[in-house]
Parts: C-alpha cells; structure tokens; sequence
C-alpha cells in the first residue's frame, strides 16, 4: 500500500510538473510576442508617410520575414504589403461558439493567463512612395465574454491605427468629423474590433498617441476587456463619434 501511495504521489508531482512547464512555454511565446510586437511597432514609425520607398518597406519586410508571415500585393503601380506574427493555442485550447460545446478547457486557460494573439503590419505604396502605413493588434477575448456586445459574437480585441496619405471617400462621407478633419475612427464590423486613420498633416503628438499601443494585454496575468486597453487614444475618438 505505502509503495502504490509513493507511486501516486510521484505521478501527481510529474504531472503538475509537466503542467507548468507547459505553462512557462506558452507564457515565454506570449512574451517573445510582445517584445517582437513593440520592435516591429518601432519600425512601422521609422518610415515616413509620403516620403520613405517602397524598397525600404521590403527591407523592413525581409528583416521580419523570419518571424512572421509576409504578403505583396502589387497592381500597375500600386503596392501592398502585409507582416503578419502569429501566437495560436492550440485548436482545443481556443473555444468553439457552437452553444453545445464543451468550453471547459479554453476557459480553464483564460483563469491561467493564456490567450492566443497577433500582431501585424501594413503598408501601401504608390509609384514607390509609402502613401499608408499601419500597425495591428489582435488579442483573444476569454470565453465569457465572446457574446456580450448585444448577443454579437467577437471573440478578440482586435486594433489597427495607420497613417494614410489621403482618406477613402466613403471615409470622408461617413467617418471624418468636422472637428478633426485629419483623423478618424470606427468600429471594423458592427461591435467588432476598432480601425483609426489618420493623415500627415494630425501633429506630433496626436500621432503618437494613436500610435501608442499597450503591449501588456499580450502578457498580463488577468485578460483584457476592451479595445480601450489597448489603444486608449484611439477610444476616446470612437466614443466621441458614437
């Protein structure tokens, strides 16, 4: 009886040990992430709207190329260009939205800190000038929470802020306030995700603070709750236009 207690006492401790370990991992990746996430950011705000090249764009590609997923888009003389950097639980660990599936798991790992995550860049370019450039921040929402916007689903906090060197025209109809004719803000899809554009001539530190992205959702023990926490500057400009 006393070997057999032994035995199970050694099991248990394997099994927590492996259980932290894992842990560790997935919040190392978390934090490997976030450090990426804020030199990337520092390269997006190294180029200059209207005046950087589309080839320093691609440098800026092929040195961040090793660590995330990079997209061109070209038509005439008009580019795209996509970095994307991803964080992914695995499949069960994520949540299903089917109302009959057994969540249990994902929402085990919301109360431990875990969550899945993106971050990623964009950049247009027009006879090889940079006319757009922007950053994003993707960061999964706990279970609990994935239908509290009216019963919709969104399942992340999901941010892109970007200067552009000119606004869409359905921007200028809809979005840009008479008050602030060089910046703009709406929601991405019903209450899903938040989108800002700003132009070149917003100042200095208007562009910083749409700019000013909070890396420590990626990281913090207790999840974020809203786009607010990420981008706060960003927030306000939503609110005011609602």
């Amino acid at each position: 009886m006393k070997i057999v207690l032994l035995w199970f006492r050694r099991l248990v401790a394997a099994v927590l040990l492996l259980l932290g370990a894992a842990w560790i991992f997935a919040e190392g990746l978390q934090w490997l992430l976030r450090w990426r996430a804020e030199k990337l950011l520092a390269d997006v705000q190294s180029l200059q709207v209207n005046h950087s090249t589309s080839a320093e764009v691609q440098a800026l590609l092929n040195k961040w190329s090793r660590w995330g997923e990079t997209q061109t888009s070209c038509r005439e003389d008009t580019c795209e260009y996509f970095l994307t950097m991803r964080h992914f639980l695995p499949t069960v660990l994520r949540g299903n939205a089917d109302e009959e599936a057994n969540n249990w798991l994902p929402m085990l790992t919301d109360l431990i800190g875990l969550r899945s995550a993106i971050a990623g860049a964009g950049f247009s370019a027009e006879h090889g000038v940079v006319t757009a450039k922007g950053f994003s921040l993707m960061v999964h929402l706990p279970v609990r929470d994935w239908f509290l916007r009216g019963g919709a689903y969104v399942p992340d906090l999901a941010v892109s802020s970007s200067e552009v060197s000119k606004f869409r025209d359905y921007e200028d109809k809809y979005y840009v306030r008479q008050s602030h004719p060089s910046r703009m803000a709406r929601s991405m899809k019903g209450p899903y995700g938040m989108l800002i554009n700003f132009k070149p001539e917003e100042s200095a530190a208007e562009k910083a603070a749409l700019m000013n992205f909070q890396f420590s959702c990626l990281t913090q023990f207790f999840p974020c709750r809203s786009e607010r926490e990420i981008l706060p500057e960003g927030w306000q400009m939503l609110e005011e236009r609602y």
